[in-house]
């Protein structure tokens, strides 16, 4: 028999979707696990659309009171899922209660929340399983990459490319949201997906320069009528990026005097490129990354997701090209226990299905003990690295991890 888990749902917009679905399937993807979800109560910031969630959902407790519902005895674990700057306060308290917590990424919105937060996990004997949402380490095809890496097939690491890339930035007349004040922007919002994967697969960069943009100083405050122009309705202030491009050297670990790739200063240094943009004309939800290295490379692309593509240069070329060349491994749905491939291993990889498999590294800790995936010490790890970032912008200059 498993044990039911009764999840608390903070937030019930794309993302709190997102993670409803991921719970309502998880049975099906991850039948292994000895523990089963079950959203027992939602908070919104209305109640009209709490209630609403709760319809949708069929589960016992709509609320606008998020503190309420993470206090009440009968949640056992927390899913966060509001915007950035709402994150801290729900975490201190899931952290007093004592309570398991799954939490969207950036784990906060600033450096200062991340040591309030910080403190908050060192005062307190707070050992329940965490997990912040880096879903994009729950796609096969990464973790295989991963695999590739470490095993040494691809050599010592030269260098590295990794971007995300929307288009949603485009439109003067889009109105002001959240993202575009100071707690929002494309730093925490893409950068931190990609800083966790960099984390992930190669290590966190020893030193980087960053340069953002911002293509329109103002924003609407409201959604234009049909028939207003801008100049018809007021305006606010942008306060955050719409792109933002790293440039990276070494790795932020203990250099050994045989690994030039981790100093620096040395000029075998491992280099990096990082770029989040919401400035890419024609884009879609489009994160790639390339990583090479003296013996051989691997590139992903998530528009095409069921594939890592391996180039592994220890293979001869020669007449007629040799056994030299790009292959393709198809991931696809090929997870490791306790996921399984529901529907079946060669069916075609999507966003939601990295967010189930991130979803069942979470509850697999809670069915197992212990941790598996990106917890909030990983997240803060990559605030630290966001705030790096950030003060490279402002400083223009290299600056150290």
């Amino acid at each position: 028999m498993k044990k039911t888990l009764n999840v608390g749902l903070i937030g019930f917009g794309m993302i709190g979707k997102a993670h409803a679905y991921g719970l309502a399937t998880l049975p099906f993807f991850a039948p292994g696990l000895t523990v089963a979800p079950r959203i027992f109560g939602v908070a919104t910031s209305r109640a009209e659309t709490a209630e609403a969630a709760r319809r949708t959902l069929g589960c016992e407790q709509a609320t606008t009171d998020w503190a309420a519902l993470i206090e009440n005895p009968a949640v056992d674990v927390v899913h966060i899922c509001t915007p950035n700057a709402e994150h801290l306060p729900a975490l201190l308290a899931a952290i007093r209660c004592k309570k398991p917590i799954y939490c969207e990424k950036p784990v906060v919105s600033n450096a200062a929340e991340a040591a309030t937060l910080r403190a908050a996990l060192a005062e307190t004997d707070y050992d329940a399983p965490t997990q912040v949402a880096f879903h994009l380490r729950g796609f096969a095809a990464v973790r295989r990459a991963k695999e590739l890496i470490a095993s040494g097939r691809l050599g010592r690491l030269v260098r590295f490319r990794i971007g995300y890339y929307h288009a949603g930035a485009f439109d003067a007349s889009a109105p002001f949201r959240w993202k575009h004040a100071p707690n929002g922007g494309t730093i925490l919002d893409l950068a931190s997906h990609l800083l966790d994967l960099t984390d992930y697969l190669v290590g966190l960069p020893a030193v980087l320069t960053a340069t953002a943009t911002t293509l329109w100083p103002t924003r609407p405050v409201r959604a234009l009528r049909a028939d207003e122009t801008a100049a018809d309705v007021p305006t606010r202030p942008v306060e955050a990026e719409d792109a933002v491009s790293i440039l990276t050297r070494g790795l932020l670990r203990p250099t050994d005097a045989d690994d030039a790739a981790s100093d620096p200063a040395n000029p075998a240094a491992l280099t990096g490129v990082v770029e989040a943009t919401k400035l890419a004309a024609g884009a879609e939800d489009e994160m790639t990354f390339e990583i090479g290295g003296t013996l051989g490379a691997v590139r992903f692309s998530l528009m095409e997701p069921h594939y890592l593509e391996f180039f592994d240069g220890t293979k001869p070329s020669g007449a007629n090209g040799g056994e030299s060349g790009w292959t393709r491994i198809a991931a696809g749905a090929r997870y490791e226990a306790p996921e399984c491939d529901f529907p079946s291993a060669k069916s075609t990889t999507g966003w939601l299905r990295a967010h189930v498999a991130s979803l069942a590294t979470f509850y697999r800790s809670l069915s197992e003990g212990g941790s598996f995936g990106p917890d909030l010490a990983q997240g803060l790890r990559i605030q630290d690295a966001l705030a790096v970032v950030k003060r490279s912008v402002e400083s223009r200059r290299w600056e150290t991890l």
